[in-house]
């Protein structure tokens, strides 16, 4: 019935395509829809680690296949969009007077916007295979015999590709990539930026006193029994990374809500070649040079081998479940808790934890910067108060405003962000 509904739905849209041939607008709507209607117009398929389409046992509320869809899409479209975007740049600078375009002329102005979009072609590359690698992973750890592998061959179809046989994907010869209405351009940018700040030896200044913290405090803990160390909002996953292989002993689950942070992980965890990304490609503001603006970075991820403790989930963290009872479960948080709507809801999630094990502690690393429409937002005295409330009973905590931290911050430009964190190793005392 599903299939039926679907395809007439599908053949009113292309009908609706042709009698709107000269209005772009709705025509490009309608467009996106016809190329998201198979997938839109069928049942939730959740998706659990590992690219299988099952429900996991680790949540309660599973991400579905339309989100994995949507964020491929988002990764396909990234070149498209840049170009569009660098396009309205050039147009506008042509809007100047005659005198003033020469004078563009002279300064190379024109040349710089062309080898912003050579930068962009080469982030494209790295996009493209994200979302292939995605795919083949969909392919080989799932059935197309099933009601699942229809819907899935509908995502690989809607993404230009089809399956040789039963283990190979092929392109598609002729596919017309249209983008849709809504775009998150700016979240592909993040997420493609994060390979380079979890992943590159430049980002490292950034990343080691997150991991020297966290690592130092586990160790002074010095557990035994069977342990979980969790490891929420873990973005393109380096931090997860290096707990996992400082701790082969213990199990480590990283959890990741962004489905495109979360496509980006896997990646680097499954790739054996050398990628190049230019992060700042697209930051026009700031910049001293064309050359800095399009500098590139090389990440070897054939460096990078899948630790045998890491698993690896996407999904929301206040849904997370263990899955197994531990002696101790450990939460390792870095820039994550002022990303909350309601922190009030992080807490929750952590403090139920305790009901799959002995004993509880929590680790946090990281800024007080809300964002993401939050409900409260606490100073460092009152969440230190909170935990009390809370019954959390401080074994550290500290507050550095001398200290900063970079967040993806590019030293060679006239704008640096940096952050004081707040550092706490807490244990819970509450039943």
């Amino acid at each position: 019935m599903n299939s039926t509904l679907s395809t007439c739905f599908t053949v009113i849209l292309s009908i609706l395509l042709m009698l709107l041939n000269k209005n772009k607008a709705w025509k490009m709507r309608l467009a996106s829809i016809l190329q998201r209607s198979v997938s839109k117009m069928t049942k939730h398929v959740p998706i659990s680690t590992n690219f299988r389409l099952e429900q996991s046992k680790h949540f309660t509320e599973a991400v579905g296949l339309l989100e994995l869809y949507d964020s491929l899409i988002y990764l396909q479209e990234y070149r498209a969009r840049a170009l569009k975007y660098n396009a309205t740049l050039y147009h506008m600078s042509k809007s100047v007077d005659p005198g003033q375009i020469e004078q563009l002329r002279a300064l190379q102005y024109f040349e710089k916007l062309e080898q912003i979009n050579d930068a962009v072609g080469d982030n494209s590359t790295t996009t493209q295979l994200i979302v292939e690698n995605s795919l083949i992973k969909l392919l080989r750890n799932n059935r197309l015999d099933s009601e699942n592998g229809k819907e899935l061959l509908s995502v690989f179809k809607g993404l230009g590709f089809e399956v040789d046989g039963d283990s190979a994907l092929k392109r598609i010869p002729v596919h017309k990539l249209t983008l849709s209405p809504s775009s998150r351009q700016s979240r592909v940018n993040e997420a493609i930026s994060h390979m380079c700040r979890d992943w590159h030896s430049s980002f490292k200044a950034e990343r080691e006193p997150l991991t020297h913290f966290i690592i130092s405090k586990v160790k002074g803990l010095k557990l035994k029994g069977k342990t979980l160390l969790v490891v929420p909002g873990s973005g393109a996953g380096g931090l997860a990374y290096e707990i996992a292989c400082a701790f082969p002993e213990f199990d480590v689950h990283s959890v990741e809500l962004s489905t495109l942070m979360y496509l980006c992980n896997e990646f680097a965890l499954d790739y054996n070649e050398t990628i190049n990304i230019k992060p700042f490609a697209q930051h026009f503001s700031g910049q001293l040079s064309v050359q800095q603006q399009t500098a590139g970075f090389d990440i070897n991820l054939a460096q990078i081998r899948r630790p045998a403790n890491l698993e690896v989930h996407l999904g929301n963290f206040c849904n997370f479940q263990p899955g197994a009872t531990y002696d101790n479960i450990v939460v390792l948080s870095a820039f994550f808790i002022d990303t909350a709507e309601n922190i009030f809801d992080y807490f929750d999630a952590v403090e139920g934890l305790k009901t799959c094990c002995s004993k509880l502690h929590w680790i946090n690393i990281g800024p007080l910067k809300y964002g993401t429409r939050p409900k409260v937002q606490f100073t460092d005295e009152e969440l230190t108060h909170l935990r009390k409330i809370r019954k959390w009973k401080d074994l550290f905590h500290d507050a550095d405003t001398e200290k900063l931290s970079g967040y993806l911050t590019n030293k060679k430009s006239l704008y640096q962000g940096f952050y004081g964190l707040v550092r706490f190793h807490s244990e819970y005392t509450g039943e």
